[in-house]
């Protein structure tokens, strides 16, 4: 059965993007231990699907090389948009209608839940989010775009602290 991970760093504020939505502010992995550090590489293991909104999608193309090739990507759009991989596809389902249908065609993939606020959001008011890792940096934005997903539904199972003041808390759903 799927399960959707939310995996996402906020500010000490709450933030995930400064008011222009950028991400310059969050610090870059400079080794292969840092990406350890935060579970990265396991995240990638647990997954098999990537979703994400235009936005999101938009701002990771200016990035440079697509960095999950070999991962089904679906964005969440009403904007004509397109790609020259085979592993992104875009979608206007909201989220619950996506998941019906990703449960009969991929029902053994795992999902990230990559981003933004909006469709994060959304997948939290449908109750379709079954984890969270919050990763949070300890920096103060004080306005910018804010993750805002409620975590009444869910408890928490791990914390533990990164680098750099990097602390990781990990969100289980409430059965």
């Amino acid at each position: 059965m799927n399960k959707v991970i939310l995996y996402i760093a906020t500010s000490l504020d709450g933030f995930i993007a400064d008011s222009d939505g950028s991400v310059d502010w969050l610090p870059q992995p400079e080794t292969s231990e840092d990406l350890e550090m935060v579970g990265y590489p396991q995240l990638m293991d647990r997954i098999g699907i990537i979703v994400m909104g235009s936005r999101s999608y938009k701002q990771i193309l200016t990035f440079g090389e697509w960095g999950w090739p070999d991962k089904q990507t679906y964005v969440f759009t009403s904007q004509p948009l397109s790609s020259e991989l085979a592993s992104i596809e875009f979608t206007k389902d909201t989220p619950r209608i996506f998941m019906e249908k990703i449960k009969k065609s991929q029902p053994n993939k795992n999902i990230w839940l990559l981003g933004g606020a909006q469709l994060a959001q959304s997948f939290a008011r449908e109750h379709l989010i079954d984890e969270i890792i919050l990763t949070i940096i300890p920096k103060k934005l004080q306005q910018g775009i804010a993750l805002n997903v409620p975590l009444e539904d869910f408890y928490l199972n791990a914390e533990k602290p990164c680098m750099d003041g990097i602390v990781q808390k990990v969100y289980l759903k409430k059965e």
